[in-house]
């Protein structure tokens, strides 16, 4: 009978742990879910003006667009004065707030 009992009290204990993972993973996966598709890569060009030289260039980049915020970065990487590599994502459009900057 100690058995039995002892049986179904680890079944009941397995059960409520099993049904707690499900619900712990099909919150994770909507987290996921949400973000799926949200961040696009893709190649274009863009323009850029010399002041000094009164000429436009047109040049190629690679663009990260985050689909929820609309905000759009491009690929940036060069060799500083230093000799250093560096790479990095740099806004194409500013706000009046990072212009007062």
């Amino acid at each position: 009978m100690k058995r039995i009992i002892a049986g179904m009290a680890w079944s009941l204990f397995l059960i409520s742990n099993l049904e707690a993972s499900e619900t712990a993973g099909a919150k994770d996966s909507a987290k996921v879910g949400q973000d799926v598709g949200r961040y696009q890569l893709f190649q274009g060009q863009y323009t850029t003006y010399d002041l000094k030289k009164q000429q436009t260039y047109t040049h190629l980049g690679v663009f990260h667009l985050d689909t929820a915020t609309g905000q759009v970065k491009r690929y940036v990487n060069k060799i500083d004065e230093d000799g250093k590599y560096t790479e990095s994502w740099v806004p194409t459009d500013f706000s009046p707030a990072d212009k007062k900057k």
